[in-house]
């Protein structure tokens, strides 16, 4: 076999296997170890994964990858949700990476994988419980890995009792198929450690897994022994996946989560855990695999209930609904601008506005991360109305979505003494947080740090509050209509988000926005030809026969000339 894609590709539902991993590194030995590579397949617009599709044995396979810069049990939910939503038949999922190990029992280079003991599930989440009487008790516990696969692991640990592991073999495999990646994915004896030896071992047992990293022994051993000590590894993303997508988790221990936590065997840990991976997957049947429900069956109630409370923008509001939380959101701004949006795109002709939606300029801004899209117009060319329209494709298009966050905001020069740029931004930063599942700890400090004070916040703290807020998305959407009607700041435009603003014509704005895309908006004659139609129609306008009409309609849309 080579590395190469396979000439062929294939549809989205052929593929069962979901492959995830926290990190590049992760992902490139999970590639090396693929029979075949597959050709890439088209993705929904709202999916912004990077995918790696293809085969080992009988299986297909789509290897995944957190976005860079981002860990932990959230991110790798959202990436998993995005994942089945776009291969809805995935039934079985992977976690495959590295890991801190709990020596003595486990050591560098060791492959650790999550089994129910002890009457504990596979993984467990150390950090997921709620204090009571000066205590941390846990509320919970994880669900078990899919049977598939522990018959499978069942199947390979009697293999490996009577035959050892093929581990060594795969990495004999992947040193021919790739030369370039054995110096620094293949390290054995370059590394002094007193609980190292040469052979690998593979452990089964119990994951603990949370939101934050471990390099301290003594919490490390804490919580081995909290959870019976049968703990063998700690990490930071299985536990985000276990609750709605089964899967096993297989991690390579590249440290001792302590204080001498370094990158120097992280490679060679995701290598062997990638190995022990594909010789799992001999083990899984693939009719075992087909009767397994598809993940996308578990998330479908999710979806649902999020649908029917979604239906229209109005009505797309916090899911926080403690009252603290809610008057600390009130405390950031009184403004709402849902009522006002509601109102300016139910006063929309139907139908007008799809020439935006449809052009160039605003798919490549919508698919392309980071980008600013600048569209003036002459005062009564549709500004305002336009922005409602692309409002509400936004917050429909990803209404689902929990990964994405939308905001908008109206400018209006009869507002300005409450539009500065603080209101401005503190209005942005109450719209992202309200769509979180809970409200941001960095909201709960700036009201917490001003309260005590009695101060407002500084523009310092508010930016800071919204970079935060911000980061918990993989993408943010920004919307900004009349910016030539309120103050504004460069600061604006610094957290990475897609800034959609529209403008009456002005130098200075222009100028600010120099490097951004440009859509000039201008009456169409697509949407007056529609707009005069209603309005003939109301106007009970039968008297009249199709060549009047279509006079009437010609002079009209003459006489606009563009506006």
């Amino acid at each position: 076999m080579t590395g190469k894609a396979d000439t062929e590709a294939k549809s989205h539902s052929k593929y069962t296997v979901g492959w995830i991993c926290a990190l590049p590194k992760e992902q490139t030995a999970a590639t090396a170890m693929l029979d075949q590579k597959h050709p890439d397949l088209s993705q929904p617009p709202n999916d912004h994964n990077i995918y790696t599709l293809g085969s080992i044995g009988k299986h297909n396979i789509v290897i995944v990858c957190l976005p860079k810069g981002r860990y932990g049990t959230n991110s790798a939910a959202t990436v998993a949700t995005q994942m089945v939503r776009t291969f809805p038949s995935i039934r079985i999922g992977l976690m495959v990476g590295i890991g801190g190990g709990i020596p003595p029992k486990v050591r560098l280079g060791d492959v650790v994988v999550s089994t129910p003991v002890g009457g504990f599930p596979g993984v467990v989440q150390w950090d997921m419980g709620k204090a009571k009487n000066g205590s941390f008790e846990r509320t919970g516990w994880l669900n078990n890995p899919p049977t598939s696969l522990l018959t499978a692991l069942t199947k390979l640990e009697t293999e490996h009792d009577l035959n050892g592991t093929k581990i060594p073999e795969f990495l004999d495999e992947l040193k021919r198929k790739w030369p370039r990646l054995a110096p620094k994915y293949l390290k054995y004896d370059s590394f002094e450690d007193p609980w190292h030896a040469h052979d690998i071992r593979v452990h089964y047992g119990l994951i603990a897994s949370g939101n934050q990293v471990i390099k301290d022994a003594t919490l490390r051993d804490k919580l081995d022994r909290e959870f019976g000590s049968h703990v063998l590894c700690v990490e930071m993303e299985a536990a985000g996946l276990m609750n709605n997508f089964p899967c096993i988790v297989i991690r390579g221990i590249c440290d001792y989560a302590d204080s001498h936590k370094n990158k120097e065997w992280q490679e060679h840990a995701a290598t062997v855990a990638a190995a022990f991976t594909k010789e799992l997957l001999e083990y899984v049947q693939p009719s075992e695999v087909v009767e397994e429900r598809p993940v996308k069956e578990f998330l479908s109630q999710i979806f649902d209930t999020v649908s029917r409370n979604e239906v229209d923008i109005k009505a797309v509001k916090s899911k926080l609904d403690k009252k603290e939380d809610r008057d600390i959101l009130n405390w950031l701004t009184p403004i709402d601008y849902g009522p006002q949006q509601s109102d300016i795109f139910r006063r929309r002709q139907p139908g007008t506005g799809q020439w935006l939606l449809h052009s160039v300029e605003f798919q490549q801004w919508l698919n392309t991360s980071h980008q600013t899209l600048f569209c003036p117009g002459i005062p009564g060319a549709g500004k305002t109305i336009l922005t409602s329209v692309v409002a509400n494709t936004l917050t429909n298009l990803y209404s689902q979505d929990s990964s994405v966050g939308v905001a908008y905001i109206y400018c209006n020069f009869q507002r300005k003494d409450e539009q500065n740029i603080d209101h401005l931004l503190t209005s942005l930063l109450k719209q992202l947080a309200e769509s979180c599942l809970s409200l941001p700890e960095s909201v709960k400090n700036l009201f917490n740090h001003n309260k005590a004070q009695k101060t407002r916040p500084s523009l310092e703290d508010i930016l800071s509050a919204l970079h935060s807020v911000a980061a918990k998305y993989l993408r943010v959407f920004i919307i900004v209509d009349a910016l030539d009607e309120c103050q504004t700041s460069e600061d604006c435009r610094k957290n990475g988000a897609n800034i959609f603003a529209t403008s009456r014509r002005d130098d200075d704005i222009g100028e600010t926005f120099s490097k951004a895309m440009r859509l000039e908006i201008y009456a169409r004659d697509n949407d007056l030809d529609m707009y005069l139609d209603e309005r003939m129609r109301l106007q009970n306008s039968d008297i009249f026969d199709d060549t009047i009409k279509s006079t009437i309609k010609r002079d009209v849309i003459k006489g606009t000339d563009g506006m």
